[in-house]
């Protein structure tokens, strides 16, 4: 089966768009069939194909049917990869569609199936992936009556998301009805440090036993951390920490632990990066939890989580306080801010980022890091980052578990990946 990319050149079936309005599938003739099977290189897109010259209607039925708007298929000879085959519906003013997500960092442009608008894609992705994807639709509509200016647009058409036979699942996320449930409990903080009141919603184990020392998780981007588990499509889930907790403590994965969860205000894109924001966790939130609970005063039972951007502050804050808080888990963290004002988009860094340089230049601390990225997670602004920070902090000398997985960067992975961190950092 061949790999269609974006670099590939499409052939135009000049012959067979010209053969199609008359053709049935039983009278297409022997080259032209050949040239098909070239263009609609698997056995579903020959047969769609085929149906479609006499049955007009065939492409629309067998698009509906789809729930997602893909479908996966072994391959006989290689059992480490399978092929996704993506399908999206296009119209008479379409120029093109184009596909984002997996390992095409810069997307697939689909096919259109012979004179019908039902168009697709081929992407060969490992047998262990799982990621969010997307299309764009390219119209191209002539202006008015004028056939001298043509209007060009683009619109997002579908978000979807998909795992492969091997890809990971975690089994800690989905809600168990007989598992006991932790209590959810609000407190709002007037911090002196962010200038502003902020709110916190603090997770308490089933049954807490204030005669027992916890562990404690801090989770930046709090309230994305707080959901159910999915009530919406895959791709646009969240991640249910609490009920992760609930499953972690009921299979004994992991000792008594208080989560606390950091939200956001509308300010997330600039706090996140400040120091303001890792002062007022260690200095305020930290200290408040130990005197109203039982927390363990070990500065590496205190997790500080967060992915994306948070993860960048999840380090700044251990960075700043590791004799309050001690271990980072850090999901696709962006470490390639850099706080400079000409700071550049990230796939083509200028600079070096501000943590890795902090890191570099500084005295090794009493830190241990949990780090994971996804493979597809912006190129090198992100998998790259990552990797120089992974061995910035072995050569240094630190404790670091780090995971890089098939994935990108969305919570379709983020929930399925945290429960490694915890159960290596709360249990280490």
């Amino acid at each position: 089966m061949n790999r269609l990319t974006s670099a590939v050149k499409i052939t135009v079936l000049v012959m067979l768009f010209v053969y199609l309005p008359c053709a049935s599938a039983s009278s297409v003739a022997p080259e032209v069939l050949m040239q098909a099977k070239k263009e609609y290189p698997t056995e579903v897109l020959l047969n769609l194909w085929e149906a479609s010259l006499d049955d007009k209607t065939a492409v629309s039925k067998f698009f509906n049917s789809l729930t997602e708007k893909h479908i996966i298929e072994a391959i006989a000879d290689d059992p480490d990869y399978e092929l996704v085959t993506y399908f999206a519906m296009g119209s008479d003013v379409t120029d093109y569609i184009m596909q984002s997500g997996g390992p095409d960092f810069y997307g697939l442009r689909f096919k259109r199936l012979g004179t019908t608008n039902l168009y697709f894609c081929i992407q060969k992705i490992p047998s262990d992936a799982m990621f969010n994807y997307g299309f764009n639709e390219f119209t191209r509509k002539l202006e008015g009556d004028s056939n001298v200016l043509a209007v060009t647009s683009m619109k997002h058409i579908y978000d979807g998301s998909l795992a492969a036979s091997k890809a990971l699942k975690s089994p800690y996320v989905e809600l168990r009805s007989k598992t006991p449930k932790g209590k959810l409990l609000e407190k709002t903080f007037n911090s002196k440090f962010m200038g502003e009141s902020r709110e916190t919603t603090i997770y308490l184990p089933p049954n807490y036993d204030a005669n027992i020392t916890h562990n404690l998780v801090i989770q930046f981007d709090g309230q994305n951390f707080l959901s159910a588990p999915d009530k919406v499509s895959s791709w646009q889930g969240w991640t249910p920490l609490p009920t992760i907790m609930d499953n972690l403590l009921e299979d004994q994965k992991v000792p008594p632990t208080i989560v606390v969860f950091i939200k956001n205000h509308r300010d997330r894109s600039a706090s996140l990066i400040s120091d303001k924001i890792t002062d007022f966790v260690a200095l305020e939130v930290v200290p408040w939890l130990r005197k109203n609970y039982n927390i363990s005063n070990d500065p590496l039972k205190a997790i500080i989580s967060g992915p994306s951007r948070a993860g960048f502050a999840a380090v700044n804050t251990a960075f700043r306080h590791s004799s309050i808080v001690g271990s980072v888990l850090s999901q696709s963290g962006s470490f390639y801010y850099t706080l400079q004002e000409d700071e550049n988009w990230p796939i083509y860094p200028e600079h070096e980022g501000k943590l890795l340089m902090d890191l570099k230049h500084s005295d090794t601390r009493p830190i241990r890091f949990h780090l994971s990225v996804g493979l597809y997670d912006l190129g090198l602004g992100a998998v790259g980052t990552n990797r120089q920070l992974r061995d910035i902090l072995e050569l240094k000398g630190y404790w670091v578990d780090y995971d890089e997985y098939k994935g990108g960067h969305s919570h379709l992975n983020w929930r399925n990946n945290l429960h490694k961190g915890l159960i290596s950092l709360l249990n280490d």
